[in-house]
């Protein structure tokens, strides 16, 4: 039975996460901006079969709260198997580019608030030598394009702080797990074209379970988007450019 903490716990694909573990009678910890959202969900899980759910309504730019909603997860559930990061904002490219100041969100959201936070889980997983953190992050991190480079770059920075962190803890019994999802059918992606290769909900929270279970270390979701970025970052940046990406 595992006691897990979700920030970003009513997102699209963190909903859908949350309902296969409360089939197997998980704890959770739901961190969000919303608490009527966060009651929803956590209603729901009840129901599907959830141990229990405890909710707090935060904002996570709030760094200063970070140690302190840890420790509350941590005494609401009598301790800690998994860290499950699920939030984050999808700027308009175009707006950022005119207003440069709104930059600083996206990066705050994005990157810097999720990076603190799971860095503060690290060090607890390490003093208890034992524990998961798994991140959904996003192809989009894997080559600058100019349709979306102020979320893609974000997303980078999150990348490599992961492998950094799954190098330092490599000879532990710790796991550090990237997820990279393609386009996916939720709230935050209504405003795109999404007509190719776009993924439902519940099939990257399937995906995410079976990788998180069979315990690998980065998840591609749907499975096909490993082998596209892999063309577009193998691609010359001559021919890259002529791209409209």
């Amino acid at each position: 039975m595992k006691r897990i903490l979700v920030l970003g716990g009513y997102s699209g694909i963190a909903q859908k996460v949350e309902e296969k573990w409360a089939h197997k009678g998980a704890s959770f910890y739901l961190v969000g901006r919303d608490h009527s959202k966060l009651e929803v969900v956590r209603n729901h899980l009840k129901t599907l079969g959830a141990n229990e759910v405890f909710i707090e309504q935060m904002d996570l730019t709030n760094l200063n709260e970070h140690r302190n909603i840890l420790q509350r997860a941590i005494n609401s559930l009598n301790g800690l198997d998994l860290l499950f990061v699920c939030y984050g904002i999808l700027p308009n490219q175009k707006e950022l580019e005119k207003e440069p100041i709104k930059i600083v969100e996206n990066y705050n959201i994005n990157t810097i608030s999720l990076i603190h936070f799971v860095t503060i889980v690290a060090n607890y997983f390490e003093s208890k030598k034992t524990g998961t953190i798994a991140v959904v992050t996003s192809v989009a991190g894997e080559r600058g394009r100019k349709s979306n480079f102020f979320y893609g770059s974000a997303k980078a920075c999150v990348d490599v702080y992961l492998q950094g962190l799954r190098h330092k803890l490599s000879s532990s019994n710790i796991k550090i797990i990237t997820i990279k999802p393609g386009v996916v059918d939720t709230p935050m992606t209504k405003d795109l074209d999404k007509k190719l290769l776009i993924a439902s909900p519940e099939k990257v929270a399937t995906d995410i379970i079976r990788g998180i279970d069979k315990g690998q270390l980065v998840i591609y979701t749907p499975w096909y988007w490993k082998y596209i970025m892999l063309i577009i970052k193998l691609l010359p940046q001559k021919i890259f450019n002529r791209l409209n990406i």
